[in-house]
């Protein structure tokens, strides 16, 4: 049994974050502990207590009660109570009597736990050395940001995240077409950038009706959790400006449009990153632009990067395209004649670089173009050409544009039409016809009983058994009436989703929708189901309704059409003969083709032909002639557009090769399945429980005898979780964990900031030493303080100095591996450990200053190499940018400036690196 006498220093095993403890009484069976730091006192039981006493040795560092720095250099025993003789930073003699050590004091150095015995499991030891491995892996890879979204692995999407994100503060306008996934784009650079330190404080501003997507998109692919402002929210903070409370902020663009004070307050809340959807909405003319335009200007101008998403940038007019052009890059696009001018020497380059595409031979003033361009191109294949033409023409810098045209991977569209009779009850209604595309609101409650879309429905299901069918109709009120009928009428059960549900509600509607074995076969949907989620392991879609926005149609269908769709979708459409829904159906399906194909030019027809549509809508007979004008303005538009196909901006958004690559490293560590072994083995090592779950999913709960009474991002009720990416695109409900979720990334911090494993003493077996031998295993980091700004991770992420030594201070880290070494950890027995390692302690400390030599010289070659590699790689990158800035204006004069910058201050942190002992680790040989 331990010894206590009042005055003795004694520190927790179990929870060192109480501080240094102090002995106040005993009595025979217990003993008092106070734990001035924390203000806490501990009774113990003196036979098993989980108390190390804190016994320091020459050499060692501490500091009083007063914060003095000193150092031991001998000791005195008095009845059981240490006194330190020490010195002072100027070589004074001091005399410390233990009670006086600085109560805060963290006796975490490895060297100091070690020498006094304080040894841990050792699989802490082992999990450290991973973690640390971990993120030099992860520091150089260039999936870093991309690998832990809930997104399917799209080569188009990956490009343009890894392209953006590693600019300096990029200002972008990301245009692709409806359904190849702006929003996943811009999440992707979002994740990339806030883990990289790239950016921390990011605005968000959407339409009003967007906000809810955008929320759940972020939490839901990215575990990104933005605060979501309204008035309400905005007016609660009253102490600080409101959108300096939060360091990511989501919020409409009605509310800092509509309010001043708001207005002012995101003006000077400094932001890094400013992304604006539906950036088309913004008006911008040469005589005029609307105050929305004006307030995001003026965001843009304070904020170094910039996203604009939009899926139509030139389709509602060549100034407004200019407009966006000029919100990223007012130097650059300041005259919009001077654009037009730009824009029609640009098109015979875009011809040109079409014919390079095709391997179409040039003409004799094809080569003339070309090197009036590029100078002397002899010798250069058509690959490295279309290079130089990609960095220096056009407004390729600023413009990511992929259409389905130049992306494959789309379904087949097959339109199923299936008109039924107008019911008597229909004659009556004396509503607008508009209303009338959506008779059950103007009919009231009885509407199911005379609806023959109700029985058409049921028909139609029990038809296509068991395969998974999406409804989405105009409103909510008609989704439950539709539930209702279906569970009466016909014992069908369907899942619904509509705006008046919780989150959690509809994660659970979307689950049991997606499950396979038992769930259910229909999900019926308000509006609000053709936004913000995707259903492409369904491919049977019932439109209950149209909408009259061909926008909205299409945002509908691209709910299952979607790259990674894997059959064709079948477009089910019930319409009254007779009636406006007859009329928008034909105009969608005859006039626009809208249903089996994207229609670019829609809005545009929308634009011309709306009052038109209208008055149809009240007299069917005049529907011909309307559906007529339609085919021809539709062929006409989609024919322009087409002929207008940049075909050079196209593979500045896609890079074939390159963009398969990174599907490929990332496929690579997704099969590696590196983080399931590792996690699971934190886990057991915590306390946390984990069991198998259904579906092939993992189901985690805080553990009864867990470490701390917390597990980071474990919720007290647990979590189920998958490990696939197939399983967490497949269930949106299950946790998706990767080395880039939060769970796994604050587990790791919370490892390598805490003293587990930085001391262990493991008895081994190995037929290299024929004797008996002390061996010791030492980790140290080498680490660049930096601001994450400039990412120095990219050159020298902390890194691990591993050394294995001999009594000789020879290091045998080469021939052993880390993994290589297995034996008996001694936790079990700490007091043979404790004697081993105080027998050893003179041994221990010399092979201690060895490594610190060691080491050393390591890291001041780790330190040149890091220095001379960020000199080339950003000295090339500066290079290229200086020369493209002469033959291409969209290269920003602020972009070379934060380069240079970024380059100087690298060099400076970089010269400061240092070095610090992680963990070491008594390997006996026997």
């Amino acid at each position: 049994m331990q010894e206590f006498v009042p005055g003795q220093r004694w520190l927790s095993e179990t929870q060192a974050e109480l501080g240094l403890g102090i002995v106040m009484s005993t009595d025979g069976r217990c003993v008092q502990i106070a734990f001035p730091a924390t203000g806490e006192t501990r009774l113990y039981a003196m036979r098993d207590a989980p108390l190390v006493r804190v016994e320091l040795g020459p050499g060692e560092r501490v500091r009083d009660h007063n914060g003095r720095k000193l150092c031991v250099i001998g000791t005195q025993d008095d009845a059981g109570l240490i006194t330190y003789l020490c010195e002072d930073l100027d070589g004074r003699s001091v005399v410390l009597p233990e009670a006086k050590l600085d109560d805060r004091m963290r006796f975490n150095r490895p060297q100091q736990r070690l020498l006094s015995g304080r040894i841990d499991s050792d699989h802490w030891f082992s999990l450290r050395y991973r973690t640390w491995m971990q993120g030099m892996r992860e520091a150089g890879s260039p999936a870093l940001g991309l690998l832990g979204a809930r997104v399917a692995l799209i080569p188009h999407q990956l490009h343009i995240a890894a392209e953006v994100a590693g600019r300096e503060a990029p200002r972008v306008l990301l245009a692709d077409e409806v359904g190849l996934g702006k929003t996943i784009e811009a999440g992707l650079i979002l994740h990339r950038m806030l883990l990289t330190g790239q950016a921390r404080r990011v605005l968000i501003v959407t339409p009003e009706p967007l906000l809810h997507q955008w929320l759940v998109e972020m939490r839901r692919r990215f575990n990104l959790r933005f605060a979501l402002y309204d008035r309400e929210r905005f007016d609660a903070i009253t102490d600080v400006n409101p959108f300096q409370d939060e360091q990511q902020v989501l919020c409409s663009l009605d509310l800092i449009a509509g309010s001043p004070d708001a207005a002012r307050a995101a003006l000077e809340a400094q932001w890094d990153l400013l992304v604006v959807d539906e950036a088309h909405h913004l008006a911008w003319s040469e005589t005029d632009s609307s105050l929305e335009y004006d307030l995001i200007e003026a965001l843009a101008q304070v904020t170094p990067g910039v996203l604009l998403l939009t899926a139509t940038p030139e389709q509602l007019g060549r100034a407004g395209h200019f407009g966006r052009l000029r919100l990223l890059d007012p130097d650059r696009f300041h005259d919009y004649q001077v654009f037009l001018e730009e824009e029609a020497h640009y098109a015979p380059v875009a011809d040109l670089a079409a014919r390079l595409l095709d391997g179409e031979p040039l003409s004799a003033a094809d080569q003339g173009l070309l090197e009036s361009l590029l100078g002397d191109v002899q010798g250069q294949g058509s690959e490295e050409i279309i290079a130089h033409l990609l960095d220096r023409h056009g407004t390729g810098r600023v413009l990511f544009r992929n259409t389905r045209a130049s992306i494959p991977g789309f379904p087949e569209r097959q339109l199923i039409p299936h008109p039924l009779p107008k019911p008597p009850e229909f004659d009556a209604l004396s509503a607008q016809a508009v209303e009338r595309l959506t008779p059950e609101r103007v009919l009231g409650g009885d509407w199911i009983d005379v609806d023959p879309r109700v029985d058409w429905l049921i028909q139609r299901l029990k038809a296509l058994r068991p395969a998974k069918v999406l409804l989405i109709c105009a409103h909510a009120e008609t989704v439950l009436k539709l539930r209702e009928a279906l569970l009466c009428n016909a014992g069908i059960y369907a899942a619904v989703f509509h705006e008046g549900m919780e989150i959690v509600e509809r994660d659970r509607a979307a689950a049991y929708f997606a499950a396979v074995e038992d769930g259910t076969q229909l999900l019926l949907c308000s509006e609000i189901g053709s936004e913000g989620r995707n259903f492409q392991f369904a491919h049977h879609l019932i439109l209950f309704d149209l909408p009259l926005d061909p926008d909205l149609l299409e945002q509908r269908i691209g709910r299952l059409d979607r790259i990674g769709q894997t059959q064709t979708i079948r477009i089910h459409v019930p319409y009254f003969l007779g009636c406006p829904s007859e009329v928008l159906f034909r105009w969608y399906a005859e006039g626009l083709n809208a249903f089996e194909h994207s229609c670019p030019a829609a809005s545009a027809v929308l634009a011309e032909q709306g009052p038109a549509l209208l008055r149809a809508l009240e007299n069917p007979g005049d529907v011909d002639t309307l559906i007529a004008e339609a085919r021809a303005l539709t062929e006409r538009l989609n024919r322009e557009l087409s002929a207008g196909r940049d075909r050079l901006l196209e593979i500045h958004s896609h890079r074939a090769k390159t963009d398969l690559a990174l599907v490929d490293s990332i496929e690579e560590i997704d099969a590696s399945r590196t983080v399931v072994d590792y996690l699971t083995r934190f886990w057991d090592a915590f306390g946390v429980e984990h069991e198998s779950g259904a579906g092939g999913s993992l189901v985690v709960r805080p553990g009864s005898q867990m470490l701390q009474e917390h597990f980071p991002r474990l919720p007290e009720d647990g979590l189920t979780a998958t490990f696939e990416r197939a399983g967490a695109l497949a269930h949106e409900d299950r946790e998706f964990l990767t080395w880039e979720h939060p769970l796994v990334r604050e587990a790791m911090e919370l490892l390598t900031a805490s003293d587990l494993g930085t001391s262990g003493l493991v008895l081994i077996k190995d037929a290299r030493f024929k004797r008996a031998t002390l061996l010791l295993e030492l980790l140290y980091v080498a680490e660049c303080p930096a601001p994450p700004e400039l990412q120095v991770g990219r050159f020298l992420p902390p890194t691990l100095v591993r050394l294995l030594l001999d009594g000789d201070g020879k290091d045998h880290a080469a021939e052993i591996s880390h993994e290589a070494i297995r034996g008996d950890c001694l936790t079990r027995n700490l007091k043979l450990a404790r004697q081993v390692i105080k027998s050893q302690v003179p041994r221990l400390t010399e092979m201690l200053a060895r490594g610190e030599t060691l080491a050393r010289e390591q890291v001041e070659q780790l330190q040149r190499d890091a220095t001379a590699r960020m000199q080339a790689v950003l000295g090339e990158e500066l290079e290229r940018l200086v020369a493209l800035a002469q033959v291409n204006p969209s290269v920003r004069r602020d972009e070379i400036d934060r380069l240079t910058e970024k380059r100087a201050r690298l060099d400076a942190y970089l010269a400061q690196t240092h070095l610090r002992i992680d963990a070491a680790r008594v390997l006996v040989t026997a």
